[in-house]
């Protein structure tokens, strides 16, 4: 496993991240989301899919982590922006997938518009009011966002409706942030998927990656996971995808089937 470091030019700002891959450039793009948050929050993750063979590349966004400077002037918008110029840098091979975090889930569905993603994995995922992607953060674009329902009125349903790929969703069960009706609109607007799946993690939080680090064995069943949907890409899309569960409160089973 190597780690090797990325540098994407963006306009006047250079994008900090890296790749952990074997051989060949990773098929798997991670996107962290706002606060504090950087993509150190995936690394364990990185490195556990990786020795199952999955290869990645994560990045800071413009205010976070190792690429640094100033929230002021970015945007949702510029996100995806940025997301844009590290796929098209060819730091990612195709077919491209997505693991996507809290805001870092708004751009993820975002990119289905512009960009084949294959999977589409959202871990704990946020959605924002159409009206809030251009406004720069900052206080207008906290007051439009936490309007009450803002995000009802979101573009992001009538995208998701169009997105022909697998739909992995994780959500918290504590999430005090997202509320369910998102998740499961999330879920109910991916009506064409070729496969949907939503997974409650029990007793987590809204910084789910945070929490998961702090769990080994549900860190590991996630790991499972999104290497079933690798390898389902790996044998020519031919894989189904399900969940079994006994009910409410009795965990669930991730199945990934391949064609004989």
């Amino acid at each position: 496993m190597k780690k090797i470091p990325l540098r994407i030019n963006f306009g006047r700002t250079v994008l900090f991240g890296d790749s952990i891959q074997e051989n060949t450039n990773p098929r798997w793009l991670f996107l962290h989301g706002a606060g504090t948050s950087d993509r150190k929050r995936f690394e364990q993750l990185r490195i556990l899919l990786a020795d199952v063979g999955v290869g990645s590349c994560s990045f800071d966004f413009i205010g976070h982590g190792e690429t640094g400077g100033s929230l002021i002037g970015s945007s949702l918008e510029s996100r995806a922006a940025q997301t844009a110029a590290l796929i098209d840098s060819h730091a990612v091979s195709r077919p491209l997938s997505i693991v996507a975090s809290s805001m870092g889930g708004h751009i993820a569905i975002k990119m289905t518009e512009s960009h084949e993603i294959e999977n589409l994995v959202l871990i704990a995922p946020a959605v924002y009011a159409s009206q809030a992607h251009s406004i720069p953060f900052g206080p207008i674009f906290t007051e439009v966002i936490r309007r009450h329902f803002s995000w009802r009125e979101t573009d992001d349903w009538e995208i998701l409706r169009n997105y022909k790929g697998n739909l992995l969703i994780f959500e918290a069960e504590n999430d005090q942030i997202v509320p369910h009706e998102v998740i499961e609109r999330i879920y109910d607007s991916a009506r064409d998927a070729r496969s949907r799946a939503l997974v409650v993690v029990e007793g987590a939080t809204h910084s789910l990656a945070k929490w998961l680090d702090e769990r080994q064995d549900s860190l590991r069943g996630i790991v499972e996971m999104i290497h079933g949907l690798h390898q389902s890409t790996d044998k020519a899309h031919g894989g189904t995808i399900r969940v079994e569960s006994e009910g409410q409160g009795k965990g669930s089973t991730f199945v990934v089937e391949f064609p004989a």
